[in-house]
């Protein structure tokens, strides 16, 4: 297969890809993979380092570096999107004011994620549409936030299929280990679930043979359960993993059902006076934040990883690829590997991602986007059946996914009146007084988007 990474020079590419060489090497054998980035340096220095380690033995494939897009499109096969939005200060500032106000901030599912979407919605949408000129049978795998936001965008306003993809597929192989007692990851759990990105409920699944509901939660997650101590880095991590396990267990007892990714801006939606304190214990409110000083520190942090990084791809003959530096390392659990191995037909996966409904989960419209279970089989795509949305949840799903539908609609459409309609979709504290303020102090944050769009900040004045 022929595939080409947008935010080629990306530090999350190296480890990845040496993973599929090591675990899925007949994904490129004889194809090509195509690293394009503005920055051309940071792509050589990914192309050169994987021409370098071990692995690429295995794959027999050609590597090819651009800062060109249009000339590295024609006879794609798969586009594969790797870039950020988030930067200091605004990340930290926005941070702050969410919990001023009681609201969660992260680049996904809230409000911060809405502004977050108009940095790169347009170039989103400007790769869509060239994609429909040099390669229209190609397909986009998305994985930056809010990918639920940029699939409907693509799906929608373009001929090119878009899948949105979460890293936080493989949470649930963590959390539901660590559920029931073990902290390990296990690939053995089976599940169907759907929801809206980060936000999703496990309907059904199995583990080796055993059905989730019926037998194995109910030995586990009895009265005596208590959340289990696991290896983490930091006191926080764990804290917060601890949480998202008894977030879990309160829902099974409850609702009789888990959530399927413990992310946190998905949490905050269920359980968000403590979601909002482990947020405020973690950052704080800012008292002594100076934003210039963030802004330098941000900058110094990315140059000082990107010059090592490229250092090290000036001088490959001294690596020891069995114990590398931090930034060469390889990853064999990440989501890509086993997508890679069902495009390229060697399998077929089970996934949950994210794209319009297209009546996948009863009682929703085709066209809202919503995260689901799907079967990847080289170019099909098959949502798996008998999906929907559990009591009590369906209503503050069906928002959210009118939230993020509508910051789509804002982007395609570059109207600013359709992204205030967006923030006012958004179901928490609603209409109210104060989270007028909040949004109007946001725009003064984002002031960096399009002037246009800045428009919108006079619906909340």
């Amino acid at each position: 297969m022929n595939m080409l990474f947008v935010g080629g020079g990306s530090l999350r590419l190296l480890p990845i890809l040496r993973g599929v060489f090591e675990q899925a090497p007949e994904v490129f054998r004889n194809g090509e993979i195509r690293l394009v980035d503005l920055q051309l340096e940071r792509a050589e220095a990914v192309g050169k380092l994987l021409l370098a380690c071990p692995e690429y033995a295995n794959a027999g494939c050609k590597i090819i570096w651009t800062n060109d897009f249009d000339a590295a499109l024609p006879g794609t096969d798969v586009v594969y999107l790797t870039m950020g939005a988030r930067r200091s200060p605004s990340n930290e500032q926005s941070v702050f004011l969410a919990s001023k106000y009681g609201f969660c901030s992260t680049d996904n599912l809230c409000i911060s994620g809405a502004f977050l979407s108009l940095r790169l919605g347009r170039t989103i949408l400007n790769i869509a549409r060239k994609m429909e000129k040099f390669c229209p049978d190609a397909l986009m795998l998305l994985f930056p936030n809010p990918v639920a936001v940029y699939s409907h965008l693509v799906n929608t306003f373009t001929k090119i299929r878009a899948l949105g993809i979460c890293g936080g597929f493989n949470n649930h192989r963590y959390d539901l280990s660590r559920l029931t007692g073990r902290d390990e990851f296990d690939p053995d759990w089976d599940v169907v679930a759907a929801g809206v990105n980060h936000l999703s409920f496990i309907l059904r699944g199995s583990y080796r043979g055993k059905d989730l509901y019926s037998e194995v939660f109910p030995q586990y997650l009895n009265d005596s359960w208590e959340p289990m101590k696991i290896a983490a880095s930091s006191e926080m991590i764990q804290r917060s993993a601890s949480e998202a396990l008894t977030f879990m267990y309160r829902m099974f007892h409850r609702y009789g059902t888990i959530i399927f990714s413990s992310e946190v801006d998905g949490s905050f939606h269920l359980f968000p006076d403590e979601v909002l304190a482990l947020q405020i214990d973690r950052d704080g409110m800012g008292e002594n934040f100076d934003p210039e000083a963030a802004e330098r520190h941000f900058h110094l942090e990315v140059k000082e990883r990107f010059d090592r990084f490229i250092t090290f791809s000036r001088t490959t003959k001294e690596i020891n690829w069995d114990n590398p530096d931090n930034l060469l390392g390889k990853v064999t659990t990440d989501i890509t590997i086993p997508i890679f191995k069902a495009l390229c037909g060697k399998e077929k996966m089970r996934i949950v991602a994210t794209c319009p409904n297209y009546g996948a989960v009863r009682d929703f419209a085709d066209d809202v986007p919503l995260e689901y279970t799907m079967d990847i089989s080289g170019k099909e795509i098959i949502p798996v059946e008998n999906q929907y949305i559990p009591a009590p949840f369906k209503g503050l799903i069906a928002s959210l996914a009118e939230f993020q539908k509508l910051q789509s609609e804002a982007i395609a459409h570059w109207d600013p009146k359709t992204f205030a309609d967006a923030l006012d979709a958004y179901p928490v504290s609603q209409f109210n007084k104060k989270r007028n303020e909040f949004y109007r102090e946001m725009f003064d944050i984002y002031s960096d988007i399009d002037p246009q769009m800045l428009q919108a900040k006079q619906f909340f004045e």
